[in-house]
């Protein structure tokens, strides 16, 4: 009798000593299913479209007779006619632009570019023109002050095409001619104009 007490107090030790060797488990509960709501915070975001820098200004501008005149943006087709290459620089004009009221200003220039070859070689051109006339040209072409009140057409004037094929800068300059629509027998008078437009550039056949 004992001898099995001894035997059964031998064995409860040993049960003892193994439960004390186990390494502790902390419950730390169920791992969670989604990430923290503050983690996407921490995260660099893209910026939107909205705030990338924008390739060309919301409205181009001229510098004529020593006053700043805003006009709509500027855009820029390029084409052959004959064995030339033609540039018309022209302004993105509003639908108001075809009322008879319109008072907006807008520019349409046709530039016959000798120094290139190809249309796509449009930001490496340079225009020159000269006028043999001081008289009033009857033409679409020019830039219109006021609606269609004042047309100037250019004297001795030239521009300068940089950039890429896609989209240039057009640093414009010159003598133009100012004409008054509402006083067609009054001398033309000159004035200077400048300017350095951002315009796309498009291609036609």
């Amino acid at each position: 009798m004992v001898r099995q007490s001894c035997l059964i107090a031998i064995i409860v030790a040993a049960g003892l000593h193994l439960g004390c060797d186990r390494p502790k488990v902390t419950d730390t509960g169920p791992a969670p299913t989604t990430m923290p709501s503050t983690a996407p915070a921490t995260q660099p975001v893209a910026e939107a479209p909205a705030t990338q820098p924008a390739t060309q200004p919301a409205f181009s501008q001229l510098m004529i007779d020593g006053q700043m005149y805003n006009f709509p943006d500027a855009k820029l087709h390029v084409g052959k006619s004959g064995n030339h290459v033609v540039a018309r620089l022209y302004t993105d004009d509003p639908k108001a632009a075809l009322e008879d009221d319109y008072k907006g200003n807008h520019y349409d220039v046709q530039m016959r570019l000798d120094d290139i070859q190809a249309p796509q070689d449009i930001y490496t051109a340079a225009w020159q023109f000269k006028s043999q006339s001081a008289e009033y040209n009857n033409t679409a072409y020019g830039i219109f002050l006021d609606g269609m009140r004042y047309q100037l057409q250019p004297l001795d004037a030239s521009a300068r095409f940089l950039g890429t094929m896609f989209q240039v800068h057009i640093d414009l300059e010159g003598q133009f001619l100012i004409f008054d629509d509402s006083d067609k027998s009054a001398a033309p008078k000159v004035v200077y104009v400048k300017g350095s437009l951002l315009a796309p550039v498009e291609y036609k056949d």
